[in-house]
């Protein structure tokens, strides 16, 4: 590849981008484009940042490809090298936003091909072609792995992503067959249609010290999962889900949607079952007639959700509303266990939940009282900081320039085989991690005056007292993330009959001093 001498002389500091597909790609890959790419670097004598990833080149919310966008936004690059345009991204709108990117803030990118001044008509021209054509090779690619997949999976094979615990996959057959964890599979089953629930299989395996495959728990979450997957019983099921074309996470990303029955693929004894259809047939029937929507779901959310907490075993109590009645805080139901596997169950009784709100506030209005009392002492006694925040982020910037270049030597010392992939991972996160407290520190002396600081307590006070006073106009979850923002959890405490007492006592956020009850 040749530069000109213009390009060349305003070129100092680049980005690397290296990017491995999930599917079509090796490790290997990865590591060469990394190489060629820092070489290219040290011969024409670049500084340089490398940003590597496994990922679709139509997924925007790469992580490294988003740290890479953000340092771009800051100014701190004249280039972006990589292997291939494709490797950006084959996406068309997502090409446009890059280019448009690289127009607004002056950054070429260099290929192994050539380099692209996407202010340059024909180059900008020349990129959105080339973007094109390999968007339509990506779908046609697409299009053939998704159509091989669904074909296989007619005839059987197993084509359902991740192999279910209990299973090994085998190539040569393309089925799952039965493998050494298949029999705790098998006890699961057993427990359950021997009159176990879920949460008491939790307990025998945690108790015999049964772990997964992956030494995690089998907490009742899973056992619940292995209860409901027809995959035991034969049968393989290819795309339960699909893409949604309109809906979204908060993230950006394309939510999951279930798929309708006749969308997906089903084939009953696909491959050999651990549990026999009858049996799996009727631990289903069992799991229906256990089902029941928990309590806190009919009622939706009260304004302690998640803050009460049992004063006796530290378990968060939920809430109930019995045959139309006035809402209450549950007992407690912990069960506490034996060596000979009996158990007692916590004593702590609920309550209705208007008289506990009764104890609530008499002692969070002292709480509120003296935060007012707090407010107007610091308006009161408000002074300048004898340290100048200017001063204080010199320093910082300077101790970031510093870790920035400790950051390029363990680059170099990895081209130079001096550390190997492993060791220069490691140094690298552990100088970025420092960076980044150092960057935190910076934008908290650029955050809000003491004055805006001060107008914002004011309002939590204002809101806190209109919720006192019975004139606060939130809504249950405003006035729930109001508390939760103040207060860590309300240990809650009331044994005995109908007559024994509520005693709580708040526990609040950011206080160590004890706290009143």
């Amino acid at each position: 590849m040749t530069l000109n001498k213009t390009i060349m002389d305003n070129i100092k500091k680049v980005a690397i981008y290296s990017r491995k597909s999930r599917d079509d790609e090796t490790e290997k890959a990865l590591k060469q484009q990394l190489e060629t790419q820092i070489e290219k670097c040290e011969q024409n004598n670049w500084e340089y940042d490398v940003y590597k990833e496994v990922g679709s080149s139509q997924d925007k919310h790469r992580p490294q490809y988003t740290k890479m966008v953000n340092r771009i936004q800051k100014y701190d690059y004249d280039a972006v090298v990589c292997t291939d345009q494709d490797r950006i991204t084959r996406s068309q709108g997502g090409f446009e936003e890059f280019q448009a990117l690289l127009q607004e803030y002056n950054v070429l990118l260099i290929t192994d091909k050539k380099p692209f001044d996407y202010n340059n008509d024909g180059d900008a021209f020349e990129g959105t072609i080339y973007a094109f054509v390999a968007k339509m090779e990506y779908m046609q690619t697409k299009k053939r792995l998704i159509r091989g997949k669904r074909d296989s999976a007619r005839k059987g094979n197993w084509a359902g992503g991740k192999t279910p615990v209990g299973y090994s996959y085998d190539h040569s057959t393309k089925r799952l067959v039965p493998d050494e964890n298949a029999p705790i599979i098998e006890r699961i089953y057993w427990l359950y249609l021997s009159g176990k629930s879920s949460t008491e299989i939790e307990r025998i395996f945690d108790l015999e010290g049964i772990l997964t495959p992956s030494d995690s728990k089998w907490d009742k979450a899973r056992i619940s999962a292995v209860l409901a997957n027809p995959v035991y019983k034969g049968t393989a099921i290819y795309g339960r889900t699909k893409v949604s074309k309109i809906h979204k996470k908060p993230c950006g990303k394309p939510k999951q949607l279930k798929a309708l029955k006749d969308e997906q693929i089903i084939r009953e004894n696909a491959h050999k079952p651990i549990i026999s259809p009858v049996k799996w047939e009727k631990v289903k029937e069992i799991r229906e007639s256990r089902a029941t929507k928990p309590p806190a779901s009919r009622i939706g959310k009260v304004i302690f959700t998640g803050l009460i907490k049992c004063g006796l075993c530290g378990r968060t109590h939920s809430f109930q509303r019995r045959k139309g009645q006035e809402l209450r805080i549950t007992s407690c139901q912990t069960r506490h266990y034996s060596d000979d596997g009996s158990y007692t169950v916590c004593k702590n009784k609920g309550v209705r939940l208007d008289l506990f709100e009764k104890v609530f506030y008499a002692n969070f209005s002292q709480f509120v009282n003296r935060l007012e009392l707090y407010l107007e002492d610091i308006k009161k006694n408000i002074r300048q900081d004898s340290t100048n925040p200017a001063d204080e982020k010199t320093i910082l910037k300077a101790n970031i320039k510093k870790i920035a270049a400790s950051i390029k030597r363990v680059q170099r010392g990895f081209v130079a085989e001096i550390y190997t992939e492993d060791e220069a991972q490691k140094e690298i996160r552990q100088l970025k991690t420092q960076k980044q407290n150092l960057e935190k520190q910076i934008e908290r002396l650029d955050r809000q005056s003491r004055s805006e600081k001060i107008g914002e307590l004011r309002g939590t006070v204002n809101k806190l007292k209109c919720l006192l006073n019975g004139t606060s106009d939130l809504e249950t979850k405003e006035i729930n993330y109001l508390l939760t923002t103040l207060i860590d959890h309300i240990e809650y405490t009331r044994v005995g009959d109908h007559k024994a007492e509520i005693n709580i006592k708040i526990h609040y956020k950011g206080q160590t001093e004890k706290k009143e009850s």
